[in-house]
This record gives structure tokens, sequence and C-alpha cells, in this order.
């Protein structure tokens, strides 16, 4: 698992990106936050990565 920070995030989209610790963007889907996580900006997480059609996404995101 690798550990970032909410980057960017849109409640309205449901779609957010995470930095991680090298500085490399990854974008996520509300769908791939576990159950019961409130997303904000800021928010430090851990997450794996997944390799999609758009390139590589986080997935599985939990809170640190």
């Amino acid at each position: 698992m690798l550990s970032g920070c909410i980057k960017k995030w849109d409640q309205s989209k449901g779609w957010g990106f995470i930095e991680d610790e090298e500085g490399y963007d990854y974008f996520f889907n509300i769908s791939n936050v576990r159950k019961g996580i409130k997303i904000k900006e800021g928010l430090n997480v851990k997450f794996d990565v997944f390799e999609s059609s758009r390139g590589q996404e986080a997935e599985n995101i939990s809170i640190v």
C-alpha cells in the first residue's frame, strides 16, 4: 500500500486526486473508498494502485 494525501476532492462529482509521498498523483472515484470514510482535502490516506484504461488509479482507500 502507498501513503498519500487527498490533493483534490469534488464531492458533487464523486472524484478526486491523491498525491503520494513522492509527488505522483492518482485519480480516484468515491466507489474506490472504503465505506464509512468521509473524504476531504488534506486527509492522509493509504491506498492500492491499479491500472485502468485511463492510467493508474487509487483503490481500497482508507485513513492512515
